[in-house]
């Protein structure tokens, strides 16, 4: 709900991502679903751990992307930090986790489904998330004074991008089009 992502938006969407990571590995055994309910839930789950980073990226910048098998909790402090991803790194996260969930996403959902995703809401979120990729704060224009260039990782890797990017504008033009062409 809204006061949980606003109040403890970090620890919820992680959360969720997790649930969803380990739904997503374990639905296969479920032996009383037909396997296109199995694609179908397997979509949803795609969707809403994407749209959690989503929601995470937007809210806090780049943010660490985890281990798709999940991280052993018993380990030491160390063992279980990650560095935080690029900015760019999570945008090709979601967006990959996106085309994959529309893949097996409905187009179209029954009235007493509405609230669970459909194709043209992962491709549209997709197409979202490329576009603020390509938009100015994150794709700096040639001669522009750096921005965020102090946002770095332990490395010194600059998390925020730095050039100027204009292949991030067509595919982010191409994501939309997708969205626009759905039947």
């Amino acid at each position: 709900d809204e006061n949980t992502y606003n109040v403890g938006a970090w620890g919820a969407c992680y959360k969720g991502i997790f649930q969803a990571s380990v739904f997503i590995h374990n639905v296969d055994r479920c032996q009383e679903m037909a396997d296109w309910e199995i694609l179908d839930y397997k979509g949803q789950a795609r969707f809403v751990r994407a749209y959690y980073y989503w929601l995470l990226l937007r809210k806090y910048g780049p943010v660490p992307l985890l281990p798709d098998e999940g991280l052993d909790y018993t380990s030491d402090y160390d063992d279980l930090a990650i560095q935080r991803s690029s900015y760019d790194e999570c945008v090709e996260y979601i967006e990959s986790e996106m085309l994959l969930a529309a893949k097996d996403l409905p187009l179209n959902r029954a009235l007493n489904q509405g609230s669970r995703p459909t194709r043209g809401a992962a491709l549209a979120a997709r197409a979202r998330a490329l576009l603020y990729s390509a938009s100015p704060i994150n794709n700096p224009r040639p001669g522009e004074a750096d921005k965020f260039s102090d946002m770095v990782d332990y490395d010194g890797n600059c998390l925020m991008s730095q050039e100027y990017n204009e292949y991030k504008w067509a595919k982010a033009a191409a994501a939309a089009r997708d969205v626009m062409e759905l039947p």
